[in-house]
């Protein structure tokens, strides 16, 4: 059976598709900026979500390790859920704060703990081989989630009353997704320890800990990848702010409002991001017969950082806006397989959770001082001076770590 036709393989996919169908996430920080927020604000929930996650990352994979990762899929889908609930009823600052808290507990016991799953399928069926073409497989199946959910939710926001009401049909899917972890084989749910020790537990954790920090590839490898997870997170939606301050004179669809064009063009623009992704993803595997799987990740880090120098430079121009978009999410694409197969390759099996969980927990604590950061500079100095310094400050990181590879 060929790896696109493996049932297991297929399910894997379904659930990145059923999870990326967030209706409301092309247009989350319009929310937000209607509801009165200032991009310092917006800022400051994102590291409070971060925050949490940061705080039960490592808790998390331990959990997952030695409760079953099944049973901790199912435990994060219903944060999920009710963050989506009260994402519904916000409408200040302190409501937000609670929703994005419940939100951050779901990412806190999701992440690290799918991709575990995926290579422990993986090694118990002797695919070790196709873990990058796997991986990209079921990130092409994510990318086809998020474009379904992008052309979906234009038609949301134009017929239904408002915003809030993309949280409580994405709500749906979530189920659905529920349901398909539930159907996963028995095998996936693997624990290590049936009685809860909180002493274990804490040992557990330690030992994670440690065994990541002190394998000198692996704590390498964990750092290059949170760094440009966080630098991804911090900005990719910005585009949501800049496009509404360029403003719109081609009202394309004449029978919608501005403000409703508005949201179409984001929605357009997201969609298309996603649907070029579907096929990157796909192929990404392909570039290691050109190049070692380092200078992909390093040409990806390169291009990241000029590209927003060249957005910041040139805010105005709506294609290089567009284009910068699109590009950002590529470079994330090409790399994200190379580097989970990287993470993979370099951690043993019964730590591969936890492991993942603290790429994702260091990611978290980065993002905390990045995004109210970001806000901050794009507040008072305007957000082409934000693109422009991190640009500037990815380009540094790569020099030195390139001398300080070579030395």
């Amino acid at each position: 059976m060929t790896i696109k036709k493996n049932t297991q393989i297929i399910k894997f996919g379904l659930y990145g598709l059923l999870k990326n169908l967030k209706f409301f996430e092309p247009f989350l920080w319009l929310y937000f900026l209607v509801n009165g927020l200032s991009l310092l604000e917006i800022g400051a929930l994102y590291a409070i979500r971060e925050t949490i996650v940061y705080i039960f990352e490592i808790p998390s994979g331990v959990l997952a390790d030695r409760f079953g990762r099944k049973n901790e899929l199912v435990l994060c889908f219903i944060f999920y859920i009710f963050s989506f609930v009260m994402f519904f009823f916000s409408n200040n600052f302190g409501l937000f704060i609670i929703a994005i808290s419940l939100y951050g507990l779901g990412e806190a016991f999701r992440s690290g703990t799918h991709k575990a799953m995926i290579m422990q399928y993986l090694d118990e069926n002797d695919l070790k081989e196709s873990k990058s073409q796997v991986y990209g497989l079921t990130r092409s199946y994510s990318n086809v989630g998020s474009a379904i959910s992008s052309i979906t939710g234009i038609a949301l926001v134009v017929f239904t009353p408002n915003l809030s009401y993309l949280f409580l049909i994405a709500i749906i899917p979530y189920i659905f997704d529920l349901g398909l972890i539930l159907s996963y084989p028995k095998s996936l749910n693997k624990k290590l320890e049936t009685e809860f020790k909180f002493t274990s537990f804490i040992k557990e954790s330690i030992s994670s800990v440690k065994y990541a920090l002190t394998t000198r590839k692996l704590n390498a490898v964990i750092l290059n990848s949170s760094s440009y997870n966080a630098i991804f997170k911090t900005i990719k939606d910005y585009i949501q702010p800049i496009f509404v301050g360029l403003g719109i004179t081609l009202l394309l669809f004449s029978n919608f409002t501005i403000d409703e064009n508005t949201k179409i063009y984001i929605g357009l623009i997201y969609f298309t991001a996603h649907f070029v992704n579907i096929f990157v993803t796909k192929n990404a595997y392909l570039l290691q017969k050109l190049f070692t799987k380092g200078s992909i990740t390093s040409m990806m880090w390169i291009l990241t950082g000029i590209t927003c120098i060249v957005l910041g430079l040139f805010m105005d121009n709506l294609f290089i806006v567009v284009f910068a978009f699109i590009l950002f999410y590529v470079y994330l694409n090409v790399r994200k397989p190379y580097m989970v197969e990287l993470i993979g390759n370099s951690t043993v099996n019964d730590k591969r959770a936890s492991v993942l969980s603290i790429e994702s927990q260091l990611t978290s604590l980065m993002i905390i001082i990045l995004a109210p950061l970001a806000g901050f500079l794009s507040d008072y100095y305007g957000i082409h001076v934000m693109m422009i310094s991190l640009g500037i400050f990815m380009l540094l990181i790569e020099i030195v770590y390139q001398k300080q590879k070579s030395a």
